[in-house]
């Protein structure tokens, strides 16, 4: 997007904007770096934008959680600026060299992570097998797959016990959600346009997805940003088919459990009551809510690509997030749904020493069914 692109299609949200600070005040990365949304929309404003250290460095610091458009006073989308900044900073050669390296890595790969001759379906066990003539696809994801093999066998193991049949893809490409976090877009769109065919053909009537990610990227993203459509099957994020499926869950061991909402399946996607309804249902089972929950709640720090380009500022956020909001409550574990949040989480948690158990929304239901 160019310089004249951004200021033509956005110039009443950089007009309207009255520099008031609620939008830095809510944003997760201001508290671990100097980074200020208020300062980027004030640099749009004054016409400074096209400094390359300014495109370089700012942009991508941001996780685009949209909390500060839940909390400005004026319901500005100021989080679309941060993705036309970084298309500016990819057209002009301004943005981090970790952004072309994901490219690179997605196109080699079909995912953003580096799978070295493995398959997706490499850790899960046990093995994933399609059913005969099912009417599911079960999506597995990258992040999930790879990263969090866990989320998948859970899932798995809960379907089979509702007598769910599913097919997975024997070559399931990456949904390019990370790419149009970075602003490639074109890039993406072919990605997007892959997947969309590769849907239709499985020939399905849903599609079944863990990964919050690729939920707000087939429901929402492909859409609105990439004129996409996935046609002739409904995509249902875990959680929804969950909730519909399940009743009569009881824990063996009594557990007090807080639910964090994911950026990409809350404020992006809508997606609040599910994952409450199913943990009400389960038997010796207590949520208590944080202070900051639902369209409000705080970011893990995990979304953005932020992780991509930065590793230190996720893990910093989330310890923020642990310290500050969920140990207070006196929790045993955190509930989450998102695996990018969950991995940030367990993985701040466990590298900084934290007395706190970190669950998917899936590993929970799982303790509570029979193989």
């Amino acid at each position: 997007m160019s310089n004249e692109e951004i200021t033509e299609q956005y110039k009443e949200l950089i007009r309207v904007c009255a520099q008031c600070g609620t939008c830095t005040a809510s944003c997760p990365t201001k508290e671990v770096s100097d980074f200020n949304i208020r300062k980027l929309v004030r640099h749009l404003q004054l016409e400074l934008h096209e400094d390359p250290e300014f495109l370089k460095k700012d942009p991508w610091l941001c996780t685009l959680c949209f909390r500060c458009k839940e909390l400005c006073t004026e319901g500005l989308e100021i989080p679309k600026l941060v993705w036309a900044l970084r298309e500016l900073a990819l057209e002009k050669n301004a943005a981090p060299k970790e952004v072309r390296e994901l490219l690179d890595i997605v196109n080699e790969n079909k995912s953003p992570y580096v799978l070295k001759g493995r398959e997706k379906t490499s850790r899960i066990t046990p093995p994933l097998e399609s059913s005969k003539d099912p009417k599911t696809l079960f999506w597995l994801g990258c992040t999930p797959s790879i990263k969090a093999p866990n989320i998948i066998s859970s899932t798995a193991k809960v379907m089979n016990n509702r007598g769910q049949k599913f097919k997975i893809l024997k070559d399931e490409p990456c949904c390019g959600e990370p790419l149009i976090c970075l602003g490639l877009l074109d890039e993406a769109k072919d990605i997007a346009k892959n997947v969309a065919e590769a849907i239709k053909g499985a020939g399905v009537e849903q599609v079944i997805v863990p990964c919050s990610g690729c939920y707000n990227a087939f429901t929402k993203l492909y859409p609105e940003m990439l004129g996409v459509e996935l046609s002739g099957a409904e995509v249902l994020h875990s959680s929804q088919f969950l909730e519909k499926n399940l009743n009569n869950l009881k824990l063996e061991k009594p557990m007090k459990v807080t639910y964090h909402d994911p950026c990409t399946l809350g404020r992006h996607a809508g997606i609040y009551d599910e994952p409450r309804k199913i943990l009400e249902k389960i038997g010796g089972l207590e949520l208590i809510e944080m202070d900051r929950n639902r369209e409000f709640s705080s970011c893990c720090g995990g979304g953005g690509g932020l992780p991509s380009l930065n590793q230190k500022m996720p893990m910093e956020i989330a310890e923020r997030k642990l310290s500050r909001e969920v140990l207070p409550l006196g929790v045993d574990a955190l509930v989450t749904s998102c695996p990018m949040c969950y991995m940030n989480f367990k993985f701040t948690a466990t590298k900084k020493k934290i007395p706190l158990k970190i669950f998917d929304l899936s590993e929970i239901v799982a303790m509570c069914v029979q193989d």
